[in-house]
């Protein structure tokens, strides 16, 4: 019998699973052993867990025997010891990011294996499953919430962004924002533009934006727009938000910039839902880390022009865990019970495995 073990979040704030109670009672009738890491931060709680079959724990993944899987969303957190078991999560390594070396060497003197959540496609090279939906929704509306409150507090912007806590549920969201701009907010349309409006992320954004009472004035923009026209994007100043739902696959032309910045007037928020600060690539030239649900905005850059500010989290979807968990964990499950049933799993598994490989040379190759 095949063991998967949930282990609790390292990242603060995280209140998302990657396996709800739902693919827990799936799981254990295929024969699979649930072990779950007791936690109080999760969008689904222990009792759950347990009531779906799950064996709780107060062990950390460490303690697990080596043939456990072990799985969560987010990174582990940093330090230096070997990793030997067989992680799955989203590991933001893959992609030449700061600190990537040292999180895979880790592997290469413990011997583990990581199949990177981020890197599992079928066999049309499509992400078996994907937050990007409901991070474009959130991405949205918090760029939203951060017109309205920039706004509001002058351009001296020295009242700060107040700090997030989870949404019960989506409805309370689009209350949220309703209030924000229907409170004193001047009468004229909100322009809000987005880029990449046509992948999952942007959908998200497009659905967010569509659902407010005010009258929200969109700019949907694709490749083909992207394409058209001169780098960096003089429209995106034209506009009150800029919503960035680009997934990086491969260094662009800069959409932002601090020159661009400069001759601003209008411009008030960019939230870059893509989120690739540590890139070379950042096509948002503007700000250098991400934000958090503590500090959700930083100002930018904006080379003396009106001031702007980034949102940059980069776990935006656990602002609606319930929402987000539960349909991520859907999508992933036929894949993942498939991992663990079977001793030759499908090419999803495979290809990841070999990403992963590949990782390691080109760390390995960059180290000589």
């Amino acid at each position: 019998m095949k063991t998967l073990w949930l282990r609790k979040e390292d990242k603060h704030g995280e209140k998302r699973v990657p396996v709800t109670p739902r693919e827990v009672s799936l799981l254990n009738a295929k024969g699979v052993e649930v072990v779950v890491e007791r936690s109080s931060g999760r969008c689904y709680s222990d009792e759950d867990y347990a009531a779906a079959g799950a064996i709780l724990t107060v062990k950390s993944w460490r303690e697990a025997p080596l043939d456990a899987i072990v799985i969560a969303l987010k990174e582990l957190e940093e330090c230096d010891d070997p990793i030997a078991h067989t992680q799955i999560h989203f590991s933001h390594t893959f992609k030449g990011q700061d600190g990537a070396g040292d999180v895979l060497s880790r592997y290469v003197r413990g011997g583990g294996v990581l199949y990177d959540l981020e890197f599992l496609n079928d066999e049309l090279g499509r992400r078996v499953a994907a937050f990007g939906y409901w991070a474009g929704y959130v991405g949205a509306a918090l760029g939203l919430l951060g017109v309205a409150h920039f706004k509001h507090s002058g351009s001296s912007g020295e009242k700060p962004f107040p700090a997030l806590t989870p949404f019960p549920d989506r409805l309370a969201l689009i209350a949220a924002v309703d209030d924000a701009l229907l409170s004193g907010f001047e009468e004229a349309p909100i322009k809000v533009m987005v880029m990449g409006a046509l992948g999952r992320c942007g959908s998200g954004a497009r659905d967010l934006l569509s659902s407010l009472k005010r009258d929200i004035e969109i700019t949907a923009w694709d490749l083909p727009e992207f394409n058209a026209v001169d780098k960096p994007l003089r429209d995106a100043i034209e506009h009150d938000l800029f919503v960035n739902c680009v997934y990086l696959r491969e260094p662009i032309a800069p959409m932002i910039n601090e020159d661009l910045l400069a001759n601003n007037t209008r411009l008030s928020v960019i939230s870059d839902v893509s989120c690739d600060p540590a890139s070379a690539d950042n096509p948002i030239r503007v700000y250098d880390r991400i934000t958090s649900l503590e500090k959700p905005f930083v100002r930018a850059r904006d080379g003396g022009g009106l001031p702007v500010y980034v949102q940059a989290i980069d776990h935006l979807p656990t602002l609606l865990p319930r929402e987000a968990s539960d349909e991520y964990a859907a999508a992933l499950y036929p894949y993942l019970e498939d991992f663990l049933t079977h001793e030759n799993p499908s090419a999803t598994w495979s290809d990841a495995k070999e990403r992963f490989e590949l990782a390691l040379r080109e760390t390995a190759s960059k180290a000589d």
